[in-house]
């Protein structure tokens, strides 16, 4: 892994700067109507935690979506349709900042945060031109020169943050910082090697920044939506070392790099003596990849609960198929889970090569293994399905089966597989049939989406498969749960936009369909509900 590099907490006492005072900002976001959910900020709690380990001085933390911010919405166009802005506006948050700042940083979580933050960073060079800017993010990390090009920001950083933009604080010659994208003082635009520097040991982390975040305020409101349960939103790991090319997920393949399970059950423990928590929302890309981790994590929620606490927990990004068996799959039971998500993905094995998915060839035995042991524990279930995905490169791959024929062909000396046609889509169906005969109590249909950044989209943008080539009015990542034609990104000829759609409606009519958000029920508005599928809010 490249630039995988520790700091040690005497790293302060070696240098000569001055320390900074820093304002950390969080995005506005997007929404159709209402907002659905609202990030608790823990990427940002880490980059303000770490760098007052350096001494510098977060002097304010800035959510728009706090304090009736959700509530507040403007209109703002995206290509082809009108969309939502919410949170506080731009003036409010500069008002918010005090004078004597030396640096702002931004995350900018999604793609389409460049929506609201491009104008948001206009706005603080025009009150504070000498403050300097930094972004971060998923934002940052795949379309880095596209913010310096677009805004006024100073610099960007691709990749986990903390040690990069600590090292920006203590003044070290910014081209010896790996993976950044910064203005020179002419205004051209500059890049460091690689990615920015991550920690191989992760628990010399501090805790996520619980002195700088409203922890009071947002456990209220989970990131999924819930305000049924006091909700803390948690990282017990980073990284996943696998490479899925429709994954948005900037740094694909990276090394795995978990918290101990021990600083996970002290973290659990005083939040919940501190903030009367009682529901866990792990926001982990892969947390069972070390199975032993996993299952100590998870007994010692089991031993809570068996205590009388009321406490579950959760995966709303769904738990790897592959490291699940039946030990843990009876722990998730009696930890608390609700609903588990499985990342089925699709039913038809050359669209899972298609897709680069981790073990493709045995996936679907395995998924219906696990599936197994879920009806025996009792877990309720539904399986994410990716609807109408496109294809990919399957450079690599050598064992075609002879009924792929049709699918397979060759462009400049590589190998693709074509996406899913009407068959396949049927096959999908069916598997997904024999998942609910086991006991799955059902799917989660999603639309295959071309995210700026990954092999998907750049196969996409080759082949000229997609609606609309990215441009920063392009809003990419809309309401799951309510889809509409327009939301529809990707147009093949084997499935066009209008077949994709009427396939996702076909999914979600003959299975029941679960979605980790807020659902709509017409006049009564939003209902604040665990897990409700579209049949049971209709």
């Amino acid at each position: 892994m490249q630039n995988l590099f520790e700091i040690d907490n005497s790293y302060s006492q070696k240098r000569d700067y001055k320390h900074k005072k820093v304002c950390l900002i969080a995005a506005p976001w997007i929404y159709d109507d209402v907002t659905e959910f609202r990030s608790q900020q823990l990427g940002l709690g880490y980059i303000g935690a770490y760098a007052e380990k350096f001494g510098h001085d977060i002097v304010s933390f800035i959510d728009p979506m706090l304090d009736g911010g959700e509530y507040i919405k403007k209109p703002i166009r995206v290509r082809g349709r009108i969309a939502y802005r919410f949170g506080y506006s731009d003036e409010h948050i500069v008002k918010k900042i005090p004078k004597n700042v030396d640096v702002i940083g931004i995350n900018a979580p999604f793609t389409d945060s460049r929506l609201v933050v491009y104008p948001l960073i206009y706005k603080l060079k025009e009150t504070l031109p000498k403050v300097k800017i930094v972004v971060g993010g998923v934002l940052a990390t795949t379309l880095p020169e596209q913010i310096l090009n677009d805004t006024p920001a100073d610099i960007v950083v691709r990749g986990e943050g903390e040690i990069a933009f600590s090292r920006i604080l203590n003044d070290e010659p910014i081209e010896k910082i790996p993976g950044l994208v910064y203005r020179n003082n002419d205004g051209s635009i500059s890049r460091t090697e690689g990615f920015a520097q991550q920690f191989r040991n992760i628990d010399i982390l501090p805790s996520p920044g619980y002195n700088l975040r409203k922890i009071d305020k947002y456990i209220n409101w989970s990131p999924r939506g819930d305000k049924s349960r006091r909700t803390l939103s948690l990282v017990s790991s980073r990284g996943c070392p696998f490479s899925c090319q429709f994954c948005s997920i900037p740094e694909k393949g990276q090394q795995w790099r978990p918290f101990s399970s021990e600083r996970m059950i002290k973290e659990i423990d005083w939040a919940i003596e501190r903030f009367g928590v009682n529901h866990f929302e792990f926001e982990d890309d892969n947390f069972g990849l070390n199975q032993g981790r996993a299952i100590k994590i998870l007994k010692h929620i089991s031993r809570l609960r068996k205590r009388g606490m009321k406490i579950e927990c959760s995966f709303p990004n769904g738990l790897m198929i592959y490291s699940l068996n039946k030990d843990i799959v009876f722990l998730l039971k009696e930890a608390g889970v609700d609903i588990a998500y499985l990342p089925l993905e699709s039913g038809d094995q050359h669209i899972l090569v298609s897709m680069n998915k981790y073990q493709a060839d045995t996936h679907l035995q395995k998924t219906k293994e696990v599936a197994g042991y879920c009806a025996e524990a009792g877990l309720f279930v539904s399986c994410f399905v990716i609807i109408a995905y496109p294809g990919g490169n399957i450079k690599g791959y050598r064992s075609l089966k002879s009924e792929w024929e049709p699918y397979v062909f060759e462009s400049e000396g590589e190998i693709y597989l074509k996406g899913e046609d009407e068959a396949s889509f049927e096959r999908t169906m069916s598997y997904c049939k024999s998942l609910k005969k086991i006991g799955v109590n059902g799917i989660t249909p999603l639309i295959a989406t071309p995210y700026p950044g990954t092999e998907l989209y750049k196969i996409c943008k080759k082949f000229q498969w997609l609606v609309y080539e990215d441009d920063c009015d392009v809003l990419t990542t809309t309401s799951y749960a309510h889809m509409k034609p327009e939301y529809v990104l990707i147009n093949t000829p084997w499935c066009s936009r209008k077949e994709a759609f009427q396939r996702w409606n076909y999914a979600a009519d003959i299975f029941s369909t679960y979605h980790n958000i807020r659902r709509y029920r017409g006049d009564k508005g939003f209902i604040d509900t665990r897990y409700v599928s579209r049949k049971e809010s209709s």
